[in-house]
């Protein structure tokens, strides 16, 4: 899988951060195994389990909830992974390919949400760090604003990945990041039908 600078997307997130703006979505990269071709409709018209993998679990039902209904949008025929599922890794990806062929499904779409900005009246501050939600955790953007001061809206990004169930491979992932904003729930819609935008763009709907 093609990796991604580490840098362009800092800067795309400092650009956000700092801005405070209510700009839409921005992509930070996406991946299309060649093998696919340029107009597959792998997920066109059948079943697709999907999950959402969020460090907040009171935001992974309502994210599923829209994934679902964006994708039915799209024909196709989406399956909720069990509430038991504990999506994030590959891991994890895996096990639900294991699992997707007794739901009639062949393809496998997760979509995983993380904080990645954060706004505040009295100020912020942009790093490189580390982060750990649940048992998911790697290197990644650490935002941190003056003790005291409180935090003000997030932005969060969005990475979509496809799995396929019968050989266990990603075949198609893109990232997006939003600006921070205190209306989470549309936020969550607007990074849903971009990255479903690029799926679409890339033959997959």
């Amino acid at each position: 899988m093609t990796s991604w600078s580490l840098l362009p997307r800092i800067a795309a997130l400092a650009v956000l951060a700092l801005a405070g703006c209510t700009s839409a979505p921005q992509r930070w990269g996406e991946w299309t195994d060649p093998a696919l071709g340029q107009s597959s409709g792998i997920l066109r018209g059948g079943k697709v389990l999907i999950a959402c993998d969020s460090f907040d679990l009171l935001m992974r039902q309502p994210c599923q909830d829209d994934l679902a209904r964006a994708l039915a949008a799209r024909g196709v025929d989406p399956v909720v992974a069990p509430a038991a599922t504990n999506p994030g890794t590959r891991e994890a990806d895996l096990q639900l390919a294991a699992g997707a062929s007794a739901a009639g499904a062949d393809f496998v779409f997760v979509l995983s949400l993380m904080p990645a900005a954060m706004s505040s009246g009295s100020g912020m501050s942009v790093g490189i760090g580390g982060f750990s939600f649940g048992r998911n955790s790697g290197a990644g953007i650490g935002l941190s604003a003056p003790i005291g001061g409180g935090w003000g809206s997030t932005g969060f990004s969005a990475t979509g990945r496809v799995t396929d169930a019968r050989t266990g491979r990603m075949v198609w992932s893109t990232t997006y990041v939003a600006s921070p904003s205190s209306d989470i729930g549309g936020q969550v819609r607007e990074l849903i039908r971009n990255v479903l935008d690029s799926a679409q763009a890339a033959g997959l709907l």
